[in-house]
């Protein structure tokens, strides 16, 4: 016959506190990594966009993911696709015309304007403007209002 184990309560309670202890620790190093990632931060304020703008074309999409331009007939405009809900990185949905966070499901319109969601504003616009050989430079530290065009 197996021989029994004698565990008083106290015991268990001790082992279930040194496991409670254990996993918080091992869970602390991953989630101050996460924190403190600068993986979604743009790499510099200034982004350059040499393509050719067409008014009313729509959002078009920079060589850094989350900065976005468009020409409307009365200039050009640029926004930074970052939620103001929590940071998330925004998709655009042209066929929609919407922009949509995944993680928690914030709505703007096409203008970066939130419709629903937790996102409590618009998206950043940020300022532009044109270098003498025609490239656009957005500066993405240097918010703007929604009316402000290049």
């Amino acid at each position: 016959m197996p021989k029994q184990l004698d565990w008083s309560r106290r015991a268990v309670l001790r082992l279930a506190w040194v496991g409670i202890i254990a996993a918080s620790a091992l869970t602390i190093e991953p989630l101050v990594k996460y924190l403190t990632s600068k993986e979604d931060r743009l790499r510099s304020p200034l982004v350059e966009y040499n393509l050719p703008l067409v008014v009313n074309s729509g959002w078009q999409n920079t060589a850094n993911d989350r900065v976005w331009v468009k020409q409307d007939p009365l200039g050009v405009m640029a926004l930074v696709a970052t939620c103001t809900h929590l940071g998330c990185e925004v998709h655009y949905y042209p066929e929609k015309k919407e922009w949509l966070c995944p993680c928690h499901a914030s709505t703007y319109d096409v203008d970066g304007r939130p419709v629903s969601g937790p996102a409590p504003r618009a998206l950043p616009r940020v300022a532009v403007e044109r270098k003498p050989d025609g490239t656009l430079v957005i500066n993405t530290s240097k918010q703007v209002g929604m009316d402000t065009r290049l």
